[in-house]
């Protein structure tokens, strides 16, 4: 078994500690057990807030009780892909749940519940951390690697509130006072120095699978550094492209400073009766822990079928994609496929361009996920088009009566994600540990990504020669993808797109292209399509902001209106801020 499996089911541990933001609806784990400090169990507990939801089931007992949340949804990875997703041009959600809805038709406000739950548990789970580095013992080199590991962890959760928001709360102590908040350029400084003494207290190759070396840490540094005008935009001192060649640096880093230890999955698997599972489709496979695939993961979630169910991870890359029925297997049985999700057709597009096929020519290809590859040319277009209602090929169109399974059939399929392991002959013979819930690990960090910001960094520094090398020969060759032959902005934008589509990162590139919100990004407004129900093409004529513009504070979610009202330091702390240009909107643009 796995190693972090070890302590996971010590993982029950008691905390009865006041919430570092005091109206969090948030549940203490288990209030009927001891107090008493474990390092074993706490140390697990803020790797396994990134696995589970709770503390016991995979769909109830979550440890963030937001109020009209379903407790499935409250994981760790899921709010964060809801958000980064469903807001952007990659994907569709079809069921009527409110918060999903608003996130699609990019109607969002501080009451949305997707907003509170992601807010809460960013922040409990920074409680956690901040719990373990007060109380863990540091003697040996284990306790050493442990509190830089758990270090990084509470990094990533900053990472995410300083992306995500434009103040956060900011607690690196325990305390039951109400946090104060901050700028997220101030949250920005602490982080990259925070992430260079990391790197130098991390073990240079990890622990076990499950644990953090200093390639994560390195890696998370050159993602700050590649987003740095966005975090800094109303920073007064700052000046702009400062830290493109930082950027370039720290992925370089990622790649020099472990080679050996991490390096890209190139080999493609060939069954023994003949069937060919590509390096890129094995990233996303049940089997994606075994040790010459993980070897491109810098920071793996645990999943596994029998001891880490959870509704917020694979599982639902996996179902919420795939119909009952008409479908290839995948590795959990039929009656789990939540028939609820589809690309965008502008996710689509971002296949068909460099083949130069239009849409009204893909309205009649009709492949599955196995064969689309080889038709778009690319290893990455794992789409399928299969399965689907005749006569509704490549569409999306309608009313947006979200709910209505009939809309399941406007698009194409994203089915990258799959509970088959790669040594079944075919995907039918898959031997299954649960056939309700997959094996398959959720590849947060992976070394691709160092790649792309090498590329981007230097494309930003005018060296686009240097950046197309990077994106054909290791990028696209990898995907045995045709080489691109020339690279623009928009060009570097779709391929960020084709590498990581439904890794839970899209908004997060558009923001920092411009084609999120605001004026710059009223001029590229393909990805409002269709979302209002409408049959919205470029420039979305339809879209609700057309005339108005595209409202500026969008690019950033909006802090749960309860914590607004009811922590006394938030009006305080944003009034005071004199480059705070939306403190009188609410504080981050969005209303009280």
């Amino acid at each position: 078994m796995r190693s972090i499996l070890k302590y996971m089911a010590l993982a029950c541990i008691a905390l009865v500690m006041a919430s570092c933001v005091q109206d969090l609806n948030t549940k203490p784990i288990d209030p009927n057990s001891s107090t008493t400090f474990n390092a074993d169990r706490m140390f697990t507990k803020c790797y396994g807030c990134m696995a589970y939801i709770g503390q016991s089931g995979p769909g109830e007992n979550s440890d963030v009780d937001w109020p009209g949340l379903d407790a499935g949804t409250s994981g760790f990875y899921r709010v964060i892909w809801y958000c980064n997703e469903l807001s952007s041009d990659e994907a569709w959600w079809i069921w009527s749940d409110t918060e999903s809805k608003e996130l699609c038709q990019t109607m969002w406000e501080g009451t949305n519940t997707m907003m509170g739950a992601i807010y809460a548990r960013l922040i409990l789970n920074i409680k956690y951390c901040n719990h373990f580095l007060a109380q863990a013992p540091n003697t040996t080199d284990e306790d050493k690697y442990r509190l830089a590991e758990v270090r990084f962890i509470r990094a990533l959760h900053y990472y995410y509130l300083m992306d995500m928001f434009l103040y956060s709360p900011f607690v690196i102590t325990e305390s039951s006072d109400f946090p104060h908040f901050i700028p997220r350029h101030e949250l920005y400084a602490w982080l990259v120095d925070e992430l260079k003494d990391i790197i130098i207290e991390l073990p240079a190759q990890r622990i076990s699978d499950y644990r953090v070396g200093k390639a994560a840490a390195q890696l998370l540094l050159a993602r700050t550094y590649l987003n740095a005008d966005v975090y800094n935009k109303y920073n007064p001192d700052w000046t702009s492209d400062i830290t493109w060649q930082k950027a370039y640096t720290a992925a370089t880093a990622v790649i020099e400073d472990n080679k050996g230890i991490h390096s890209l999955v190139t080999e493609n698997f060939t069954t023994d009766s003949g069937f060919v599972y590509t390096a890129y489709q094995q990233l996303f496979m049940a089997d994606n822990h075994r040790p010459d695939v993980i070897k491109e993961s810098l920071f793996q979630i645990y999943q596994d079928g029998n001891y880490a169910q959870s509704y917020a991870n694979s599982i639902m890359l996996i179902a919420a994609p795939r119909t009952k029925g008409g479908m290839n297997p995948c590795g959990v049985e039929d009656a789990a496929m939540w028939q609820s999700m589809r690309t965008s057709p502008t996710m689509v597009d971002k296949f068909l361009k460099p083949m130069k096929i239009d849409r009204e020519t893909a309205k009649d290809m009709v492949y599955d996920e196995y064969h689309m590859p080889a038709v778009l040319h690319d290893d990455r277009a794992i789409l399928s088009s299969d399965g689907l209602t005749t006569g509704y090929k490549y569409q999306l169109k309608g009313d947006m009566q979200l709910g209505q399974v009939e809309y399941l059939f406007t698009c194409w399929s994203a089915l990258k994600f799959t509970g088959v392991s790669h040594d079944a002959a075919l995907p039918k013979y898959h031997v299954r540990q649960n056939k309700s819930w997959p094996d398959t690990d959720i590849p947060l960090m992976r070394l691709a990504e160092a790649y792309m910001i090498q590329a981007e960094a230097l494309f930003r520094q005018g060296k686009t020669g240097d950046a197309l090398n990077i994106i054909n020969n290791v990028i696209r060759a990898r995907a045995h993808a045709d080489a691109l032959p020339s690279l623009d902005e928009e060009t570097l934008l779709d391929e960020w797109s084709r590498e990581f589509y439904f890794e839970g990162r899209r908004r997060i590139d558009l923001v920092r292209f411009g084609r999120f919100f605001g004026q710059e990004a009223d001029m590229h407004r393909y990805h409002w399509e269709g979302r209002m129900g409408k049959a919205d093409m470029p420039p979305a004529v339809n879209s609700p902001f057309f005339v108005a513009g595209t409202p500026e504070h969008m690019n950033w979610f909006p802090i749960p209106s309860s914590d607004k009202r009811q922590n006394p330091n938030f009006k305080t702390d944003v009034l005071g801020d004199a480059n705070n240009k939306f403190a009188a909107e609410g504080g981050d643009g969005y209303p009280y």
